[in-house]
């Protein structure tokens, strides 16, 4: 054989070789359900994404799809149990029925901080009090979106009561504290809020700052309160079927990449947008941005009470979960 031809046959083993390494490289389709531009894309989900797939090289690559052509806010679960894709992110309040145990997250101040109740959530999930909510379902991050201010066209009469005011929710704790409060609370998906306010079929929305922002509501809104009428959560997770389905170099790449340490940087992110929106809104002369007092904020504690108790009575396990809960935010709030 001469030198031309071992040339040849050494470039095509080469590239056979690659070939090879290639093909057992897992894929693994991540939607995040939003533009590619957002701040969660840039900031947190994509970076995690990176990470992983530096890490995983010729092991696991994340593929990831930005937009709702794949999965949207409201799908993002079933499309993960299809197989549709194989790493989902959303909120579990638009998953009816399917996590009551972790609405414990949505209550009324719960929780001060996100990044504190992402760990403290990650801690309660780690406790086993939640097995029966994800026995089908491998979370790799949770994220505990800020505490909910109220967002009005125009400010209340008086803040004892938000008597004929229609007010959009994204969690039923939200909704049951806003009638508490004498409003009337409408459950329209966040896309759709700021329409729904324009033509005056709300008056406003019980939403955090950073979603505020991100729908462009204040453009629609013009007095702002600071206060704690709950969270919501998002998920990033596998399927435990399509993650047991993974070699096992895979799978220790992915768990280098989730829990705790994730679900804290994905709080912390939270915290900081929140920051952020705050003073954009704060820096617009039509804005009315208030903080809640502190009397004004007990006297709304006892008056939504209920939505607590109601919550503790009607969930499984709810009094312990609630409890445990609790616990896990005073413990990670203490060591930030």
């Amino acid at each position: 054989m001469s030198a031309a031809q071992r040339l040849i046959a050494a470039t095509l083993a080469l590239l056979g070789l690659t070939c090879v390494a290639r093909a057992e490289e897992i894929n693994l389709i991540f939607a995040t359900t939003d533009p590619g531009t957002i701040a969660l894309n840039t900031q947190l989900l994509h970076p995690w994404a990176e990470r992983v797939n530096e890490q995983g090289k010729g092991i696991v690559h994340i593929d990831v799809r930005d937009g709702s052509t794949l999965a949207n806010h409201t799908n993002f679960y079933d499309r993960a149990q299809d197989d549709v894709i194989q790493i989902g992110w959303g909120q579990l309040a638009y998953i009816a029925g399917k996590f009551p145990r972790s609405a414990v997250l949505t209550l009324p101040f719960i929780a001060d901080s996100s990044e504190a109740a992402s760990v403290a959530f990650w801690r309660l999930y780690r406790s086993g009090l939640l097995d029966a909510e994800f026995a089908n379902v491998k979370p790799i991050v949770f994220a505990s979106l800020p505490q909910a201010g109220l967002h009005l066209t125009k400010p209340p009469s008086t803040l004892e009561s938000l008597n004929g005011l229609k007010i959009t929710i994204v969690a039923k704790a939200m909704g049951d504290a806003i009638s508490l409060l004498g409003g009337t609370p409408l459950s329209i998906p966040a896309p759709d809020i700021y329409e729904s306010v324009q033509r005056g079929v709300a008056q406003g929305a019980v939403m955090t700052w950073n979603g505020l922002t991100t729908f462009k509501l204040q453009e629609v809104t013009s007095y702002h309160l600071n206060t704690s009428l709950g969270a919501t959560l998002a998920m990033m997770f596998m399927t435990k079927k399509k993650y047991g389905s993974l070699p096992q170099a895979a799978r220790e790449i992915i768990d280098a990449n989730s829990g705790e340490g994730e679900s804290r940087r994905a709080g912390i992110y939270y915290d900081k947008i929140q920051q952020t929106a705050v003073a954009l809104v704060k820096s617009s002369d039509r804005q009315d941005v208030v903080d809640q007092t502190a009397a004004q904020a007990a006297d709304w504690r006892k008056r939504i009470e209920p939505v607590t108790a109601d919550w503790v009575q009607a969930a499984p396990d709810g009094a312990k979960i609630y409890a445990t809960f609790k616990q896990f935010v005073a413990e990670a709030g203490a060591r930030r």
